[in-house]
């Protein structure tokens, strides 16, 4: 995405009283002095053709279904200016002005029109050296079926990019953001439980769904100083970790789900179920270690670095 796209997007955020310049700024990875000097590069096109406006709105007043091809024909016909149909074109859109067309598109949130405007900037775990634990969290949802499958549950979980451990999860009936808050929630508790506190910019990474661009979710984010990453629409594969664990989780437990009778015994059962896959559950991608353990010798290794130093 060009980068004044990017810097107009941010602007017009900033005129709408939606968010200040700094916060916009760091959403869209724009330093101060871009966000205030960057020019358009249509800006001096524009200026050069401005005195054909006044005209070109002639035309269209007088048949609003005109398109390129007629207000050119227009153009010269009424006016005798001559112009190409691309230079047109151009200005049309810049001007805003041409045929009227009736297009249903669905309402956009703010963070989606950013996510949009950045493309494939927003993954910050395809663009990271993933080595050690605390460098990335990873998060999802997934549907959970119990009862024989008569009942439908919704859990969040986030986790550690390279050590595997789950921070945090949570378990709802509905699938709203409160879901992705309180399982973000409960992973930022653990990881000051770990390690005293959350490492500056830690991304933070998830599918693009309603629950994770919502406002109290990424606002909750930055408030806490981690950073936004996003997986491209329609990709499971830039988040692999999080597919690997909830394919395993439902391998493993659904037929134990399918005898849970209630929701409460299910988020008993699931609390259970994380505590293992924490402490007891072997992973070969970390050395045959259980992600607890895995993770304790990292923070001991780092303790002891610390005291050499």
């Amino acid at each position: 995405m060009p980068k004044h796209r990017i810097v107009e997007f941010a602007r017009e955020q900033v005129s709408s009283g939606l968010f200040s310049i700094n916060r916009i700024c760091r959403l869209c990875g724009l330093s101060k002095n871009t966000f205030y000097s960057h020019r358009h590069p249509d800006d001096g096109f524009a200026a050069k053709y401005e005195h054909l406006k006044k005209l070109v709105e002639k035309i269209i007043k007088a048949d609003c279904r005109y398109g390129v091809k007629r207000i050119k024909a227009a153009l010269w016909q009424e006016y005798q200016v001559e112009i190409g149909r691309d230079a047109l074109s151009r200005l049309l859109k810049l001007w805003s002005l041409g045929l009227k067309r009736k297009n249903k598109k669905s309402k956009r949130s703010v963070i989606q029109k950013i996510l949009i405007a950045l493309s494939d900037r927003v993954n910050l775990l395809i663009r990271t050296a993933i080595t050690s634990p605390f460098q990335a969290i990873t998060s999802d949802i997934t549907e959970i079926y119990y009862n024989n499958g008569k009942n439908k549950a919704y859990l969040a979980v986030h986790k550690d990019a390279f050590g595997q451990l789950v921070y945090g999860w949570d378990l709802s009936a509905s699938m709203e953001a409160k879901l992705a808050v309180n399982s973000l929630e409960m992973a930022k508790q653990s990881i000051r439980n770990l390690i005293g506190k959350i490492p500056d910019k830690l991304p933070c990474h998830s599918d693009q769904g309603s629950q994770f661009t919502s406002h109290v979710y990424t606002n909750l984010v930055l408030m806490s100083n981690l950073r936004l990453s996003y997986s491209t629409p329609g990709t499971p594969t830039e988040n692999p970790g999080q597919e690997s664990f909830f394919g395993r989780l439902k391998e493993d437990c659904q037929d134990g789900w399918n005898e849970i009778k209630t929701f409460d015994e299910l988020k008993k059962s699931l609390a259970k179920r994380m505590n293992y896959y924490n402490q007891k559950r072997i992973h070969t991608s970390i050395g045959y270690q259980s992600p607890a353990k895995f993770t304790q010798t990292f923070i001991n290794k780092l303790s002891l670095a610390a005291c050499l130093k």
